[in-house]
């Protein structure tokens, strides 16, 4: 640790935290307007508890690695979530999304075809994951992703958007799958291997899931239009060959 003119360093920075270790370093300028960086490589941590307490977002739940190279500036926490700049990126394991069960919605989806449904947050509910990888680049407090990868036994979810840590909301468009394995009571499920959007905005306190399922309908006619296509494909193929096979007989 050095400290010289309002400059504070420490590094290297060790701690065990949130159940885990932290591994980096961390300087502070009170000088003037105050300035911390950070750069971390958080492993094994509880990214419930780590996320409720940076950013009073309380929607993730899982064990994995959280990497940060950020820098915040202000007189007051409020000021600092907004002048937030930098990177963040998660590594999770065996986990879950609070608020909404995807892979049920989408089981249940039948009925709602052609039509759209928004729901509010339900904390009886969430969707589990087995994986969640995802990176963020931070600029004044708005962290933006475009490469979420969630898989489970049950589906898979990309998407792109942005969560707004000075605002405290979001606005994040997520894709998912159903796995086609799935079986229902009447056989296989009809929305199994389709991809539906789902929208995920609001207030943290308050978040909205919008399930786009006329969005769902074009992609079952898109995946028709295609088997039909290799169907036919594969026929002339046949055909192809067995004329073949006649002119040298």
């Amino acid at each position: 640790m050095k400290a010289h003119n309002g400059q504070l360093n420490i590094a290297p920075l060790s701690a065990n935290l949130y159940k885990g270790s932290v591994n980096g370093s961390l300087s502070v300028n009170a000088q003037a307007t105050p300035v911390i960086a950070v750069n971390q490589t958080l492993s094994g941590v509880d990214i419930a508890a780590l996320t409720k307490d940076a950013a009073d977002f309380d929607t993730l739940e899982g064990r994995g690695n959280v990497g940060m190279n950020l820098t915040l500036r202000g007189d007051t926490v409020s000021a600092m979530k907004q002048a937030l700049n930098g990177t963040i990126s998660l590594n999770l394991a065996d986990g879950a999304i609070k608020g909404i069960n995807i892979a049920k919605k989408l089981r249940d989806a039948q009925g709602m075809l052609g039509k759209a449904q928004t729901t509010s947050a339900d904390s009886t509910e969430k969707t589990d994951f087995s994986e969640l990888k995802a990176s963020f680049k931070v600029n004044n407090g708005v962290a933006h992703n475009d490469d979420l990868s969630l898989k489970s036994p049950l589906l898979r979810l990309s998407g792109n958007g942005d969560i707004d840590i000075g605002r405290d909301s979001m606005n994040y468009l997520a894709k998912a799958t159903l796995a086609k394995t799935l079986e229902g009571q009447g056989g296989k499920d009809a929305v199994g291997g389709l991809t539906v959007p789902v929208r995920v905005s609001g207030p943290f306190a308050d978040l909205k899931y919008t399930l786009d399922f006329g969005a769902m309908v074009g992609e079952a006619a898109k995946q028709k239009v295609e088997a039909k296509k290799e169907e036919i494909k594969t026929r002339v193929q046949d055909q192809l060959k067995d004329s073949l096979k006649g002119l040298f007989r």
